[in-house]
């Protein structure tokens, strides 16, 4: 088996960044002779049923599972090098008509914030709390977010009620354009390349899916079992336990945090907490985001996982000697993912 790196991560935001140094890498790569495998993240208008193409991935996990794929040929020595990206002009390139109707993935009736207000009715039920109890989570996770972007300013509008237990400031925040990408390469070859930045580890990845998505499979998503595998296995391709390295404060996180029952799944399905009353005295003490999440820092759709990544390698070259996490959640939730990223010296 060989090792995996992230030899470049860029992006651009709403005209803030530069994909120059995934250009530059890029190119040293191919001057070296390498086979550079491309892989896709779909943007919006690709729409949500039609047929996928070949290298092209969809939904919020899209770019976890593309993640897992080039781990998987690198590791095993069937590709050399392999660039993950997408684009998608969120604010720009639709008008607010166009954008809402690609939305509406499961037709007009359930909305999303619908179909994700009674999946958390369903998950409250199997863990056996009221919806009070679901309220006072979801706020902490709120202001867990708002910590990491002091800087963004919220309209109070945004806490209005959208549904019973959702409001505005829980729901992910599409007005951006975004455009980004990783490089990967395989550890023999390092040497092809001279970057500016340290490479940054893939220690592990880990996919989990449904047998089906949509609003007649609540019950089995609401269990989130197949999260807790997602995580399972990236813990054991890492050969760590991501939430014990975590909770001791030796690592960083990017947690899916649209509709607040995704992150709270999350924290009681990779072993953060053991509860979910638990999770506000955890909050108090860890950082679920880098910047903010889904909901402060944007989500352009299909590549909020993609961003996180990029993030989270730029984070990682800056701290030696930690890890990071990164969580995906496609879909109403059938589609999970996580990767356990490693600095230079780990």
């Amino acid at each position: 088996m060989f090792r995996v790196f992230i030899v470049a991560a860029a992006g651009v935001q709403d005209q803030q960044g530069s994909l120059e140094p995934l250009v530059q890498a890029e190119a040293q790569v191919r001057a070296a002779g390498l086979k550079v495998d491309h892989l896709v993240i779909d943007p919006l208008s690709a729409g949500w049923d039609t047929p996928l193409e070949p290298g092209h991935y969809r939904s919020g996990c899209g770019p976890l599972e593309a993640l897992a794929w080039a781990h998987a040929r690198l590791r095993e020595g069937l590709a050399e090098a392999v660039w993950i990206g997408g684009e998608d002009a969120l604010r720009t390139g639709y008008t607010r008509q166009e954008r809402e109707g690609w939305m509406q993935i499961y037709g007009e009736k359930p909305s999303l914030p619908e179909a994700y207000t009674e999946l958390a009715r369903y998950f409250c039920g199997q863990q056996g709390v009221g919806l009070e109890t679901f309220r006072q989570v979801r706020d902490a996770i709120f202001e867990n977010c708002r910590t990491q972007a002091q800087d963004v300013k919220v309209d109070r509008r945004w806490f209005e009620n959208l549904t019973p237990l959702f409001r505005g400031v829980d729901c992910a925040n599409p007005h951006v354009d975004y455009a980004g990408g990783l490089l990967l390469l395989r550890g023999d070859l390092l040497d092809c390349i001279h970057a500016a930045m340290p490479a940054v580890r893939v220690l592990g990845t880990g996919l989990g899916f449904a047998s089906g998505d949509g609003p007649e499979h609540l019950r089995e998503l609401a269990a989130y079992a197949h999260l807790e595998a997602a995580v399972r296995e990236a813990n054991f391709q890492a050969g760590l336990n991501f939430a014990e390295v975590f909770n001791e404060g030796q690592a960083l996180m990017e947690a899916y945090t649209c509709y607040p029952v995704v992150p709270m799944a999350f924290l009681l399905r990779g072993g953060f907490v053991r509860t979910l009353e638990e999770i506000p005295r955890w909050l108090a003490h860890h950082a679920l985001t880098l910047k903010g999440g889904m909901n402060l820092h944007r989500a352009p759709w299909n590549l909020p996982a993609l961003r996180a990544l990029v993030d989270m390698t730029q984070a990682l070259q800056q701290q030696p000697f930690r890890i990071g996490g990164v969580h995906a959640n496609g879909g109403l939730g059938y589609r999970q993912g996580f990767a356990i990223l490693g600095s230079p010296g780990k």
